[in-house]
């Protein structure tokens, strides 16, 4: 579910820089399906069965290795907001 979180978040932080609105109305309907996506995932967190979504198992089978994917989306992310983000990160 965090990658589909993710990949809402990255679709919509590239829509707000749109000007053309033949390229936005594009972009958000990007945004609309990856946050279907995002629906999806969260309804399949009441299943107690074993994922069946690509992503999913593989957070699932490599819970560390997906961490690792989701930790860079985040420092990522932040340093949008704050260039010196990632120096200080790495201290």
């Amino acid at each position: 579910m965090a990658y589909q979180a993710c990949e809402v978040a990255d679709l919509a932080a590239a829509a707000v820089t749109l000007e053309d609105p033949t390229e936005a109305r594009r972009q958000a309907a990007r945004v609309l399906a990856a946050a279907h996506q995002l629906t999806e995932a969260a309804d399949r967190l009441a299943d107690p069965a074993a994922p069946t979504d690509s992503l999913q198992l593989f957070a699932y089978e490599y819970p560390e290795e997906a961490a690792a994917d989701i930790s860079e989306w985040v420092r990522r992310c932040r340093g949008r907001d704050d260039p010196d983000a990632d120096v200080r990160a790495r201290g």
